[in-house]
């Protein structure tokens, strides 16, 4: 949460979570979906994309833990690459 929150709890501007998104190579011209554990978080930062017009945005509100509870699911696992 401290990504998107300045200390005082307001929040901070969506251009900054775009910024870092960018370096990430996460970008509005992609298919975004955010999820965190159990989906609640990831509503912060699905927010910052709608307000910032990202046009291909959703959330899994059921989040890792529904997901990963069903064994039909894919999961894959080892080093995060870079972009």
């Amino acid at each position: 949460m401290e990504d998107f929150e300045n200390p005082d709890g307001t929040l901070k501007s969506p251009r900054i979570a775009a910024e870092r998104w960018s370096r990430a190579g996460i970008v509005p011209q992609k298919r975004v979906i955010f999820y965190c554990g159990t989906g609640w978080r990831a509503s912060l930062a699905f927010w910052n994309a709608r307000a910032l017009g990202w046009p291909r945005i959703s959330v899994y509100d059921s989040g890792w833990f529904d997901w990963s509870r069903d064994p039909a699911n894919p999961i894959a696992s080892g080093p995060i690459s870079s972009p």
